[in-house]
């Protein structure tokens, strides 16, 4: 089944009629080239936040894990702005279009992380310096930086956490689906209903009570006439 896209003829498009228009915000990230690319502010405030991790040692020394750790961590940062950021690309096959307009589709997560390491290479390779360079740093990245510098941690420690986190999580997430597919994770009844077995058990054994003699005496037995 195709996908459904924005048709494009005659210089106008069409939107598929189940699928919203996206109109761009200035939290967006967008991917494409030019000018109006470039200095659009979520692609300037994406620049300057990839620029708090810059890191000499970050092409040759870092693991696999460590630069999607720091990816992950500065697409959660874009995601969290209100309005949420969005990572977005061009939809539909042969635009050329270079301005905001769109038509506009999201980015799926593996392709935000992509994006993101890539610019954190050019961010960190030797030659290509000034990155960012004259671009103004919004408060939320300065003090994202803060944080960052009052963890003590150097950028790299602060990769290899994050990455250890993450393969912790993933672990847990992969042990509990395990458990879920081999039927092995136990059924705990809600607290409430305990609480309703516990009160029903006690009202039951004080409507009968042995007697001393060893019989069962009701409640209405023992009540003096």
């Amino acid at each position: 089944m195709s996908r459904n896209r924005y048709r494009y003829g005659h210089g106008h498009h069409h939107r598929a009629s189940n699928k919203p228009m996206i109109v761009v915000h200035d939290h967006d990230v967008l991917s494409g080239r030019g000018v109006n690319i470039a200095h659009h502010p979520g692609n300037e405030r994406f620049r300057t936040l990839v620029t708090t991790r810059a890191d000499e040692s970050y092409c040759a020394t870092y693991s696999a894990s460590e630069k999607r750790a720091v990816a992950e961590d500065i697409i959660k940062h874009i995601k969290a702005l209100d309005p949420p950021g969005r990572f977005l690309k061009r939809d539909g096959r042969g635009q050329v279009s270079r301005g905001l307009g769109g038509p506009w589709d999201v980015l799926t997560d593996r392709e935000a992380v992509k994006k993101t390491c890539q610019a954190l290479r050019d961010c960190n390779r030797q030659d290509r310096q000034g990155y960012a360079v004259g671009v103004a740093v919004p408060t939320d990245v300065v003090k994202a930086a803060e944080n960052l510098a009052n963890t003590g941690l150097s950028t790299r420690d602060l990769a290899a956490k994050a990455a250890a986190a993450a393969a912790t999580k993933a672990a847990a997430e992969a042990t509990l689906t395990l458990k879920r597919t081999r039927g092995d994770v136990e059924f705990y009844p809600p607290l409430s209903s305990i609480s309703v077995l516990s009160s029903t058990a006690q009202h039951s054994q004080q409507q009968q009570c042995p007697s001393p003699s060893g019989t069962a005496t009701t409640a209405a037995e023992t009540t003096p006439g």
